[in-house]
């Protein structure tokens, strides 16, 4: 059963001592929403922390951390936000799986169960349900709440350019805005400020990009020992995904990044031929239309193998519908 945010708002408003939930290699989405609804029923007087996320890099790091339990916290609410899947809770959140009381979300592909979902495919972001959910709350937008729910939308709408931005993010963006946030200075540090190690990998990456069905799929990999030989951390990897789509042609981008046990993850981006979420449900995965993502704990190879099958399987979907 789907709910709104309405439902959630009166949920919140009957609860006290919860603890909010990030997913595993936690980006802006996530950690802005989980930033800015802790703050929001901070607010509002009630008791609420962000469980730590052990993978929380240092560009996100600031969103979450101010909100990390006290010690001896007992929770008893638990809130999930941008968790899509059981496979995405970070290793110290294992034994809130079966205990979801809120799931906050806007992936389609969505498989937790709570008795309180609030999913929204039509979003941008999911920092666009926290938004007005906290609205719905008569929380006041801070400045420091709206940094928080801006970092989410522009992150997960690629600044804004990504198909998956709708009229309400740039409504919930202009909110951000009037109440202080430095947008400017925010998409300049996220999206135009480059490491050397990330200059590296991108560099890497083109170098080594495949392409098949007459350029119509780019496959890039990026492999543990290349990863390790630049320097690079979860941030200079953030985004890296977007770039096999970024050339002329391309209808599907894949990306393959070999994980430290030897097995893989995959990020993959398409035009609006291709559906993203197809491809990666046939591989165990899930997200949007024009971005998915799948795990696997073989590794790269046979990976690789298994993605190119499920591309082909839904183009050959398309071409028969």
């Amino acid at each position: 059963m789907m709910h709104s945010v309405s439902d959630a708002a009166r949920a919140l408003e009957a609860q006290d001592d919860i603890l909010i939930l990030t997913h595993r290699r936690p980006d802006g989405d996530t950690t802005g929403c989980a930033g800015a609804l802790c703050r929001g029923l901070r607010q509002l007087g009630k008791r609420a922390y962000i469980l730590p996320n052990p993978e929380v890099t240092a560009r996100y790091a600031p969103l979450i951390t101010p909100c990390y339990p006290e010690d001896g916290f007992v929770p008893k609410y638990i809130v999930t936000t941008d968790i899509a899947d059981y496979n995405l809770f970070s290793d110290n959140a294992e034994e809130y799986k079966d205990k979801i009381d809120l799931i906050i979300d806007h992936h389609r592909s969505n498989r937790l169960e709570a008795p309180v979902r609030v999913v929204r495919a039509d979003a941008g972001g999911c920092a666009e349900v926290v938004f007005d959910l906290l609205a719905e709350l008569g929380v006041k937008l801070t400045t420091d709440i709206a940094r928080c729910i801006y970092i989410g939308v522009s992150t997960d709408t690629g600044c804004f350019k990504f198909s998956n931005t709708v009229p309400h993010t740039h409504e919930v963006a202009a909110a951000c805005l009037a109440a202080g946030v430095d947008g400017g200075e925010i998409n300049r540090a996220l999206f135009e400020t480059k490491s050397w190690p990330r200059f590296q990998m991108e560099r890497i990456v083109f170098d080594t990009m495949e392409f098949l069905r007459d350029g119509k799929v780019a496959l890039a990999t990026l492999w543990r020992a290349d990863i390790v030989k630049t320097g690079a951390d979860m941030d200079d990897l953030d985004s890296i995904a977007s770039l096999p789509r970024q050339i002329a042609g391309v209808e599907v981008g894949v990306t393959l990044t070999e994980n430290v046990d030897g097995s893989c993850k995959a990020s993959v981006r398409t035009t609006r031929e291709v559906d993203a979420s197809a491809i990666c449900a046939k591989c165990g995965g899930g997200g949007h239309l024009r971005a998915a993502g799948a795990s696997f704990a073989c590794g790269v190879t046979e990976a690789r193998a298994q993605l190119l099958r499920a591309v082909e399987e839904v183009y050959r979907e398309s071409e028969l519908a």
